[in-house]
C-alpha cells in the first residue's frame, strides 16, 4: 500500500518538474514583455488622439444608425403604397 503511494508521488513529482519549467518560461517571457520599453504607451497625446478616433467613430455609428433608420422608414412607407395601389388597382379591375 505505501509502496504504492511513495511509487505515484514520485510520478507526480517527476510530471510536475516540465509543467514547472513550461510555467517559469512563460512568466518570464510576459515579464520581459511587460518591462519592454514601449510596452505601456501611456503616451497622453496617444491616449487624446484614440479618444478623438473612438468620438469620430461614436457620430459616424449614430449617423449610419438614423440613416438606416430613414431607409427602413422610407421603404416601409412605399410598402405599404404598393400594397394600396395594388389594392386600387384590384378594385378598379372588377
Amino acid at each position: 500500500m505505501y509502496t504504492v503511494i511513495i511509487v505515484l508521488g514520485i510520478i507526480g513529482f517527476i510530471a510536475a518538474i516540465p509543467i514547472t519549467g513550461i510555467l517559469t518560461h512563460h512568466q518570464r517571457k510576459m515579464a520581459e514583455l511587460l518591462n519592454r520599453p514601449g510596452a505601456r504607451n501611456s503616451d497622453p497625446d496617444t491616449i487624446a488622439r484614440l479618444a478623438h478616433e473612438v468620438s469620430e467613430l461614436r457620430q459616424l455609428v449614430a449617423q449610419q444608425a438614423i440613416a438606416l433608420d430613414d431607409l427602413s422608414s422610407m421603404h416601409r412607407r412605399l410598402l405599404e403604397r404598393s400594397i394600396d395601389d395594388a389594392a386600387v388597382r384590384q378594385r378598379l379591375g372588377n
